[in-house]
């Protein structure tokens, strides 16, 4: 009996060891705590809004529309170096759980949400959000690449750290891009033309192949994670 007492408490302390251990080991995916990416050959490309969520409406520009062209020109700049995977490929909606559990399913990626912005007619220039450590270097290049096309860069909040559902959810790296404000007269006329577009395009491709090839590297110091619960719908912007 003695020795069977031993035992059993033994077991007890094994599983509470391993109890206690498991949230750690989790949390290098959870929260990033780990290099940005590099070398990784996925990309998941998350055009924002869709369906019956338009997303901003401004001077005759439809978010959705806009969002998901900008996305198609980007899988043509990345394939076939890269798997690309399209969130959505055309105009229906899909949840932001959803886009977090599909997103999921890939192991060695990157997901990139693209989005235009809305607020005061004064304000223009893209803004880069990010929140895991492990996607700072990829919101950087972006966000550098971005400002250096935007001739009009205005009372923007540039690279931000910000916990909403596509930047702190997902278990890979993921950022999510404003590439303008439709409600600024000069950048919604860029907006509208192709041309741009494909520009904006051209910008966000080459900041992910300047990931992939050089991870963290050059990119400065790396923000220490911060151990947030997952975002969730009551939170401001989701």
């Amino acid at each position: 009996m003695p020795l069977t007492r031993h035992l059993a408490a033994a077991l007890l302390c094994l599983f509470l060891v391993a109890c206690g251990s498991a949230p750690r080991l989790s949390q290098r995916s959870i929260y990033g705590d780990r290099p940005g990416p590099k070398g990784f050959n996925t990309v998941i490309i998350d055009a924002g809004h869709g369906g019956k969520d338009s997303g901003a409406r401004a001077r005759g520009l439809v978010e959705k529309q806009l969002a998901l062209d900008v996305a198609k020109r980007l899988r043509s700049e990345l394939w076939p170096g890269y798997k690309v995977v399209l969130m959505r490929d055309s105009d229906f909606f899909v949840d932001l759980d959803q886009r977090v559990a599909r997103a999921n399913r890939y192991g060695d990626a990157v997901l990139v949400s693209i989005h235009f912005n809305y607020g005061s007619r004064y304000r223009a220039g893209p803004e880069t959000y990010y929140w895991r450590s492990d996607s700072y270097a990829l919101a950087k290049r972006v966000q550098r690449n971005l400002s250096a096309l935007a001739p009009y860069e205005r009372d923007n909040a540039g690279l931000v750290r910000r916990r909403l559902r596509l930047t702190r959810n997902p278990a890979l790296p993921c950022i999510l891009v404003e590439c303008g404000y439709l409600t600024n007269a000069k950048e919604a006329a860029l907006v509208a033309t192709s041309s741009y577009r494909e520009k904006l395009a051209e910008a966000i491709a080459r900041a992910i192949k300047d990931q992939a090839r050089d991870g963290d590297a050059g990119m400065g110091p790396i923000p220490r994670p911060i151990y947030a619960p997952p975002s969730k719908a009551g939170d401001a912007r989701g």
